[in-house]
């Protein structure tokens, strides 16, 4: 098997004005010769070319600073090149330097958390995970406005980067569930930086962040609201986006992005079988009378979907997917993301309508579909339905999480004992 040199040295030119060279690693393999480029410059006296590393002549702290973090850049990148190497051999397919170096800015790039951040986008758009790619693409722009030109990489994300970046989003006036959200996805991708070799193991510069999620105002609504809603004489969109809001609450709380995807193959033998597009969970929803009634009402023919949402304005439908010989993979993402694209839409058109309905009937607050959601899960509780069920029922992972939905009735309910029990006057 064919040997390969991996050696640190100076690019010692003598077109050179300047008395600092740039610090190159070498790669030699089959006689051939490929350079990678490394960000630091030295003088001849500060490398020892032997033993390929950085010597401190000047003695000072801040050259003895800069000496280690120079000698650490090399020792790490010298394991990643020796692992790339043994990687492309594995292969069993001949290689030369030219390919150990590719593979090694390619691995280098993500290393960087911008160029990693673009690649995790990447991979998410292609598996059709469009809103945790956006979410993804709404983090990457408010650290590099953070970061103001620096280029950070996952190495120097350490505790107090962290910290700095939550202090930026504070003073950017976000709200704190905002800055949450971000540090979450920050978070998430660095963990996944990690388990793919580009972040370092090793401490968790998020331990010490504070990332918690503040208390939401409560969004269920009572009963006689849900009546009225449900009674209301409506034509047209806005009748649609009501309907769609009665659907949500009929089939325990089912989110509108799950709606906009439910297509009429789902419903069989009198349920609903869906997976929920955020978490995977397979859901069986029973089809109650009221649900099938909206599911008649939008019956068309022309497209694969329950319901009319993924639908251009003017009625159409995108070409329906499905098994097409002649469909290309890029044909695919692309119906894809034209589906996505229509939903996003979609939901701040129906959304504005449902906003609009509240006004109209002097709701105290708009109408959304996650008050649907909030809405099932307070009925539930009134009516004793025990907590496990309800979380189940609306595929909560933890109780935790179901009680976040059912805190301000639970409080209001105390509330009203207390207004009896003081009531002795």
């Amino acid at each position: 098997m064919p040997r390969t040199s991996i050696k640190p040295m100076l690019n010692v030119r003598k077109d050179t004005a300047s008395e600092y060279y740039t610090l190159i690693i070498q790669v030699l393999r089959l006689r051939k010769r490929s350079v990678i480029f490394t960000p630091y410059r030295l003088r001849p006296e500060e490398f020892d070319a032997r033993r390929g590393v950085a010597v401190n002549r000047r003695r000072t702290r801040e050259q003895s600073d800069f000496i280690d973090t120079v000698n650490r850049y090399l020792s790490r990148q010298t394991v990643v090149l020796h692992r790339i190497v043994a990687e492309l051999e594995r292969t069993g397919r001949p290689f030369g330097a030219a390919e150990i170096a590719a593979a090694f800015r390619q691995r280098d790039g993500n290393r960087y958390v911008s160029t990693y951040f673009r690649h995790r986008i990447g991979v998410l758009r292609s598996e059709g995970k469009f809103g945790t790619a956006n979410s993804l693409e709404m983090t990457l722009t408010a650290f590099l406005r953070f970061a103001a030109g620096r280029l950070y990489q996952f190495d120097e994300i350490d505790r107090g980067t962290v910290e700095a970046f939550r202090h930026y989003l504070v003073g950017e006036g976000l709200k704190p569930n905002t800055v949450n959200f971000y540090l979450c996805k920050l978070r998430a991708v660095y963990n996944r930086s990690v388990l793919d070799g580009y972040a370092p193991k090793g401490a968790d510069p998020f331990e010490t962040v504070c990332v918690r999620i503040e208390k939401t105002r409560k969004l269920a609504v009572d009963d006689e609201t849900l009546r009225r809603v449900a009674r209301a004489e409506l034509s047209g969109d806005t009748a649609i986006a009501r309907d769609l809001f009665l659907l949500s609450f009929y089939c325990r709380g089912m989110s509108f992005v799950d709606m906009a995807y439910l297509r009429k193959s789902d419903i069989r033998g009198g349920a609903i079988l869906y997976r929920r597009r955020k978490t995977g969970q397979l859901f069986t929803v029973q089809v109650l009378p009221d649900t099938q009634a909206i599911l008649d009402r939008y019956d068309d023919p022309s497209t694969p979907f329950a319901l009319p949402i993924l639908l251009h304005r003017n009625g159409a439908t995108p070409t329906p997917a499905g098994p097409c010989p002649k469909r290309s993979l890029d044909e695919q993402r692309q119906y894809e993301q034209e589906l996505y694209g229509l939903y996003q839409r979609n939901r701040v058109y129906y959304l504005g309508l449902l906003r609009t309905l509240s006004r109209h009937m002097g709701l105290e607050n708009n109408l959304s579909f996650n008050m649907a959601r909030h809405t099932w899960a307070s009925r539930a509780r009134r009516k004793g339905i025990a907590m496990s069920i309800i979380s189940e029922g609306l595929g909560h992972t933890t109780e935790k999480t179901t009680r976040i939905y059912l805190e301000e009735m639970e409080s209001r309910q105390i509330d009203e004992a207390n207004k009896i029990i003081t009531d002795f006057v």
